[in-house]
């Protein structure tokens, strides 16, 4: 069984980041995959401090325990200044490379307004790879016009590309798993 863990770099409520992410769970669970979502609107964690003290916090202990567990990622951050998040970069700061361990990592961007997302998603591949993370080379921007009322993918090409990175995701799991 493939175990999936899809993280939203938003810490919006509400957010376009999250609306891609329960996009993505649906597509990879309608195709066997078994996911989980770490939310950083409702997962709260703490400024890193580099303290070790902090992982024994609850949350910090779950964070550290489902990027263990998982096979691949989902890693969707809003464009902030020209960069992701800063509730993302800080949620894996509390991450090192023997937690990802080359795993496969698929990676989109929301912004707003036609600013692009392409700064942030450069941005998070560069970190991404400090922690020894494979990213996908296929990624995905998302403006706020691709959703419908409902705060659905509602937008064709989008949803084509969301389809297209869920299944090289899968793909390359499967890959590193044989």
């Amino acid at each position: 069984m493939t175990q999936l863990l899809l993280i939203s770099g938003s810490p919006r409520k509400g957010s376009n980041s999250s609306k891609v992410i329960r996009h993505l769970q649906e597509q990879l669970e309608a195709a066997g995959a078994t996911c989980k979502v770490f939310d950083l609107n409702t997962d709260k964690l703490p400024l890193y401090e580099y303290d070790q003290s902090q992982y024994e916090l609850e949350i910090v202990r779950r964070l550290v325990q489902q990027v263990h567990e998982a096979d691949g990622f989902v890693i969707c951050t809003p464009e902030y200044h020209g960069a992701m998040s800063g509730a993302l970069k800080n949620a894996l700061d509390f991450l090192g490379g023997k937690d990802f361990a080359g795993k496969p990592c698929a990676i989109a961007a929301t912004a707003g307004g036609g600013k692009g997302g392409i700064n942030a998603l450069n941005n998070l591949r560069t970190v991404l790879r400090s922690l020894y993370v494979n990213a996908l080379p296929h990624q995905i921007i998302a403006d706020p016009n691709v959703f419908n009322e409902e705060g659905r993918v509602a937008e064709e090409r989008t949803a084509n590309g969301l389809g297209l990175l869920a299944e090289q995701l899968l793909a390359e799991v499967k890959l590193r798993k044989s």
